[in-house]
């Protein structure tokens, strides 16, 4: 893909890949319906492919990840059998290697919006209200397009995911 469709496709797998992770995560939760593996694997199998769409990319991508998985979330055989299909198609597929300095604060970002969504969403408040939406990411992703640190393909692909997710959470919690 070349000129404005590469992004274009980028973002869109992005959202989609969002979408798919909070049904696969809501789909798990309530039962063990085979259309949790199926979202888990589409999911899994999309953030693979954008591990190859750049640095930037394959940064947020894999910081998400190790994020989530360190803040204990891949916690359902759906949802194990999305990352095992993320990591298959990244391999068979390769990746762009990520930067160091966007994959670690990803990471953190990532890991600390989990753990704060974790225990204080459920708060009547402000603060409960940023943690469910888990927005220091998102704000950090904002600094990082305004100061032109990652591109903006990126910036909106990982915004788009983020809205997708809370969009579906919304419709079906």
């Amino acid at each position: 893909m070349s000129g404005i469709l590469f992004p274009i496709a980028t973002i869109v797998a992005f959202g989609v890949a969002g979408a798919t992770l909070k049904l696969a995560d809501y789909v798990g939760e309530t039962s063990s319906k085979a259309s949790s593996y199926i979202y888990a694997i589409t999911s899994g199998a999309l953030l693979g492919w954008l591990t190859r769409s750049g640095a930037d990319e394959s940064s947020y991508v894999f910081g998400i990840v190790l994020g989530v998985a360190l803040g204990g979330k891949i916690d359902r055989p759906n949802l194990l059998v999305g990352l095992l299909t993320f990591g298959l198609v990244t391999i068979v597929l390769g990746f762009s290697e990520p930067h160091l300095w966007l994959l670690a604060t990803v990471t953190a970002l990532s890991l600390f919006d989990e753990l704060i969504h974790s225990s204080q969403s459920k708060r009547n408040d402000l603060i409960g209200l940023l943690s469910k939406y888990r927005v220091r990411l998102k704000s950090a992703t904002i600094v990082l397009a305004i100061a032109s640190l990652i591109s903006l393909t990126a910036a909106l692909g990982f915004l788009f995911f983020d809205l997708c997710y809370d969009l579906v959470s919304c419709l079906v919690e």
